[in-house]
């Protein structure tokens, strides 16, 4: 056998370090990347199953009633705002009763719609009724005004200038002390410090989306036109903002960068389109949206294909049961080792954070992963995770709070056992005794045929990893159409 020596550029080229400039462009281009494209995410395993739940029981027409109505409520407080009449701003603040009363339902509308989703994402937390909603909505709205006409009597000045921005000192200062009176625990401080984070940069588009109306109706229109191509910019700005603020919470993440990202740039558009001055800002914000349309089409289609091949690689198992393609990927993930495996990612892609995916039997089926330290040893785990479960148990009991390095990937979901999980373990473990033998044979049938399809747990992880993905951003590219359906015919009215 002949030996070939390497030529000395050879070795040059080999042992030659990497550049510092290249890793910064090699992070430039990761970061526009992501800031462009499709932002990751998936479902976890409990939003797929409470997704395949809800299929199976609803029926067609309940859907689309539930298409057509739930905007209702929201045309209707629409309606009610436009209905109040304005002043001329000249007769100054002490003719500005209606529009002081129109700030006032709009402010306790936005509000009680931030705390009903806030209250919403939270476990654990005490059930608040209306009134309470209903009274700190009219305190913070209340706070805003008052804010507003003190400056407007003291500045003898209306209308206020930043009338957006200044009251965001006071109504922070209340809305802190009402969060450590009524609502804050120890259990659940964290979490609600994020969800805080999270809602504060849902409004950061309210304070850009004046400035921006302001600047592009004082400019010249052939500046109208270099305006309009901001728009796309702008979007994936404050869409990326919002990502980063809550991108952990994997079954939140989705509709909160999409709703808050396009909803604004829907209006954006709409007041380009309607104070545009020249020929070219119309077609520079048509060619944008059209270009837009284009990639959501290709990003349908790309998540069509993902969906048809996980279909084929599963379809053998239709012999075996009824279940369809997302009943299947459901009942994958919560295989003993690919629950496991899943529940090991950081974060979780097993538990839900989110309250409405918490049903007692779901999570009791996973009491052992949560609780005991019986279900991480075994042959496949490692020490590192039953000790960085031991330490975050202790901190639990201690009431301190685990750092970053050492906290379990399951962290934060210890509390979302019921109270008498030993009384539904028991009941659960009688109710699988019960079943008769024919089912437990097909069960294990099933085991044996995903196992020899998936090739394991790590396959399995991947199908359920690429199936939930997929499905996530074909929900994010439904909400956008429907969000540009109805948020169009409420600027309208």
């Amino acid at each position: 056998m002949v030996a070939v020596s390497p030529a000395p550029s050879d070795i040059e080229l080999a042992v030659r370090p990497v550049r510092p400039i290249s890793l910064i462009v090699d992070a430039c281009l990761q970061w526009f990347t992501l800031l462009a494209g499709r932002l990751p995410g998936a479902y976890t395993v409990a939003k797929l199953d409470a997704f395949d739940r809800f299929r199976r029981k609803i029926s067609p027409w309940e859907l689309t009633g539930m298409f057509l109505l739930s905007p209702a409520a929201c045309l209707a407080v629409n309606v009610l705002i436009e209905s109040i009449p304005l002043a001329d701003p000249a007769l100054g603040f002490y003719g500005s009763r209606n529009f002081q009363i129109r700030n006032f339902v709009v402010g306790t509308t936005v509000m009680m719609t931030l705390i009903t989703t806030k209250l919403s994402c939270i476990s654990r937390i005490l059930p608040r009724s209306w009134k309470y909603i209903s009274g700190i909505s009219v305190a913070l709205t209340a706070v805003a005004i008052l804010t507003n006409a003190v400056n407007a009597v003291i500045g003898d000045v209306f209308p206020v200038p930043f009338t957006q921005f200044v009251p965001t000192g006071p109504m922070g200062v209340i809305g802190t002390l009402n969060n450590r009176k009524f609502l804050e625990t120890p259990e659940n401080r964290a979490r609600m410090q994020k969800i805080d984070r999270w809602l504060a940069m849902d409004l950061a588009p309210i304070l850009i989306y004046p400035i921006f109306t302001a600047v592009f109706m004082a400019v010249e229109p052939e500046q109208q036109m270099w305006l309009s191509l901001c728009l796309p910019v702008l979007k994936l700005f404050v869409r990326y903002l919002v990502w980063v603020a809550i991108k952990d919470e994997l079954d939140l993440v989705g509709a909160a960068t999409c709703s808050v990202g396009h909803l604004y740039h829907i209006l954006f558009t709409v007041m380009c389109l309607q104070n545009a001055k020249s020929l070219e800002t119309y077609a520079a914000v048509i060619a944008v949206n059209t270009l837009q349309m284009l990639l959501n089409c290709r990003g349908i289609l790309k998540d069509a294909y993902e969906l048809r091949k996980i279909t084929e690689q599963l379809e053998d198992l239709d012999k075996l049961g009824s279940m369809d393609i997302v009943s299947l990927v459901s009942w994958i993930a919560q295989q003993e080792q690919v629950s496991r495996s899943l529940h090991h990612k950081t974060p979780s892609r097993l538990l839900s954070t989110c309250p409405e995916y918490q049903r007692d039997d779901y999570v009791t089926k996973y009491h052992k992963l949560l609780q005991s330290e019986t279900y991480a040893i075994s042959k496949n785990s490692r020490l590192t995770n039953l000790k960085g479960r031991d330490q975050h148990l202790n901190s639990k009991r201690r009431g301190t709070h685990p750092t970053g390095r050492n906290a379990s990937p399951g962290e934060g979901f210890k509390d979302l056992l019921p109270k008498s999980d030993a009384v539904l373990i028991s009941t659960r473990a009688a109710s699988v005794a019960e079943l008769p033998v024919a089912t437990i044979v097909k069960a294990n049938e099933k085991s044996r045929a995903v196992k020899s399809l998936t090739g394991g747990a790590r396959q399995g992880e991947a199908v359920v990893r690429r199936f939930t993905s997929a499905l996530h951003q074909t929900e994010i590219v439904l909400l956008r159409s429907y969000i540009t359906i109805f948020a169009m015919a409420f600027y309208g009215s």
